[in-house]
């Protein structure tokens, strides 16, 4: 009887032990992300994350993914007037295809589009920042990675966008803002969003202004350059990856090219580039829209694209709206492919 007394306070003192050490792991995380959310300045990329993590199931029935040139493009209040859905723009500034291709993957874990589109630039080669200075380090990389949920996806995306000595700096964006407790500026901008900004984020970041005379002139005077835009082999490979995801989980899938500044696709090696993006989409049974093809029929004159875009790359708010009215169009209305 005395032994097993013994044994049972013995086994009482392991779970009381058991149980402090899980109270200390449970609140050391719990501070640990309070201190993450408090220190990192939240982008708008980090800020597009957690506005479609707030999403009810089945609100982003139209998921767009791609560079600055989707977020500036497509418009949520036209394509909700224009086809009756609801849409979230999971873009990123200067986000390529192998990045979009993880960005579907996570969003397939929360919600069930009814069709995807990828902004077409994004196959535009910028190498994941591999070979500058800070190899692999690059605040725009490293803002979508911090943007997503810790999950599968995400240790997948760290491998396949970061080297194996760079994982520890990818995973741990506590590591590269804590000085940032004297910064109270982003405090209290993080402080002001997590408490009554979620719901109200907009996806949606059009230029607000339209393209400057002195603009109009340097692009009119700029020299062809025929290595401008290069479609690399991760984008590539990525795009097939994406288009193979989309079709396993029975979700139609887009590429549209949004239209940029007719003088400066003059300028580049547009034609080339976009008839790979167009083997590309046909290898896969892809629709690819490039909008760069309809001006006329987008209302994108020469006499009007000063007052439609806000630089050669970006449209304004003016130019969203006919982009995103002539894209549904094309996708659900008479002009549907």
């Amino acid at each position: 009887m005395i032994e097993e007394r013994h044994l049972g306070k013995q086994k009482r003192v392991k779970l009381k032990r058991f149980m402090k050490g899980l109270f200390f792991c449970l609140l050391f995380l719990a501070g640990w992300k309070a201190a993450v959310l408090l220190l990192y300045p939240s982008n708008e990329i980090v800020r597009t994350w957690h506005g479609f993590y707030a999403l009810e199931k089945g609100e982003a029935q139209v998921l767009v993914v791609g560079s600055s040139h989707a977020y500036a493009t497509f418009d949520p209040s036209v394509i909700a007037r224009t086809t009756g859905m609801s849409s979230y723009i999971l873009a990123s500034n200067s986000q390529n295809t192998v990045q979009a291709y993880f960005n579907v993957k996570e969003a397939l874990h929360y919600q069930h589009p009814e069709a995807i589109i990828l902004e077409a630039f994004s196959l535009d080669d910028n190498n994941n920042w591999r070979y500058g200075d800070t190899p692999d380090r690059n605040w725009k990389k490293e803002a979508n990675i911090d943007g997503m949920r810790f999950g599968m996806t995400k240790l997948e995306a760290v491998m396949e966008q970061y080297e194996s000595y760079n994982w520890s700096y990818a995973l741990l964006p506590i590591a590269r803002c804590h000085s940032n407790w004297e910064d109270i500026v982003t405090i209290g901008s993080n402080l002001e969003f997590y408490t009554e900004g979620i719901k109200e984020f907009s996806s949606f970041h059009p230029s607000k202004t339209s393209m400057s005379e002195d603009t109009v002139q340097q692009y009119a005077q700029s020299e062809y350059n025929p290595t401008e835009w290069v479609i690399s082999e991760p984008n590539i490979r990525h795009f097939h990856k994406l288009a193979q995801l989309c079709r396993s989980e029975g979700v139609p899938f887009y590429v549209v090219m949004a239209p940029m500044y007719d003088v400066y696709i003059r300028s580049i090696n547009y034609a080339s580039c976009t008839d790979k993006i167009a083997d590309l989409a046909e290898s896969e049974g892809v629709y690819y829209l490039d909008c760069n093809r309809y001006y006329d029929e987008i209302g994108l004159t020469a006499q009007d694209f000063e007052d439609a875009f806000n630089g050669y790359h970006h449209l304004n708010e003016s130019g969203a709206e006919k982009v995103t009215q002539f894209v549904m169009e094309m996708l659900y209305g008479e002009g549907k492919r």
